[in-house]
């Protein structure tokens, strides 16, 4: 089957698309093909296999799914991207499931402090970025969040400090994501320090929510007033259901920031709701 019929296919989600793109071996070889046509891809191609060497070499035989279908990782995204798929005998697919790399979190939290290429260190964020890895990560990830690591696109040297206010955002995402009340103290922390920015949006909303601590609807309403967050802050409290916040979040009916607008009107719905 042709690429084009793959990613046509009626019936299918985006995710399903994207999951038979990333494991049809005859599509994924089309695609690299037309990559290799892009230098620009050919030099990061080169760059990340350079700069994940090691790692991947690590990971090796951690990866039971890997292993059993004979599989070599060419990137750290095979590891959240890919699927196992099951076909019945007409070859349509029965069931499908992620892969289980539970046994790589360890080996992925050594190296994710040390990699420099932006690229990969994305990669490793993402991967550490699953519910079973937040025991370990979320540790890891406050530290990673107050202090980023230099990464860096040799490429594009020019936006290097753009790229690593971009990994603290996604380890910014990551943390909103793990949060819960054991961590109030620090999600507050991270969420009303102003310099680190719109880096904080995930740690906003949903992250202090998901605290479910007193002083939440007070951070909350202190940084409607932060353009970096104020959309995130206005979801917060509606997603919170705080009455008390509808005289704001209906003064934020009326701000400039179209997002901010959006996100009272949706507020304002849960709150009467």
């Amino acid at each position: 089957m042709t690429r084009e019929s793959w990613t046509s296919s009626e019936g299918m989600t985006h995710r399903e698309v994207v999951e038979r793109v990333l494991n049809d071996p005859e599509i994924q070889a089309g695609v690299e093909a037309d990559l290799a046509e892009d230098p620009r891809y050919v030099e990061l191609r080169r760059l990340y296999d350079e700069a994940a060497a090691g790692l991947l070499a690590d990971l090796q035989g951690l990866v039971p799914d890997f292993d059993e279908l004979g599989y070599r990782m060419t990137a750290v995204s095979d590891l959240w991207a890919r699927a196992v798929f099951h076909y019945d005998s007409s070859g349509n697919v029965v069931s499908r499931r992620k892969i289980d790399y539970r046994a790589a979190v360890p080996v992925l939290l050594e190296w994710s402090p040390k990699v420099r290429l932006f690229h990969l260190a994305e990669d490793i964020v993402r991967a550490l970025s699953a519910n079973f890895a937040k025991k370990q990560a979320r540790p890891v990830f406050f530290q990673l969040f107050r202090d980023v690591p230099p990464v860096e696109d040799p490429r594009y040297p020019e936006e290097n400090d753009l790229k690593q206010e971009i990994l603290r955002t996604t380890i910014g995402t990551a943390l909103g994501s793990f949060a819960d009340p054991s961590v109030a103290d620090e999600m507050i922390e991270l969420a009303l320090d102003r310099s680190y920015g719109s880096a904080r949006a995930g740690i906003v909303n949903p992250g202090l929510a998901k605290t479910k601590d007193e002083r939440v609807p007070d951070v909350l309403l202190s940084l409607l007033d932060d353009p970096t967050v104020a959309p995130q802050a206005v979801q917060g409290l509606g997603r919170i259901r705080h009455e008390p916040a509808r005289p704001p979040i209906e003064q934020a009916l009326d701000s400039p920031d179209e997002n901010v607008r959006y996100q009272a009107k949706r507020a304002l719905k849960r709150l009467t709701s």
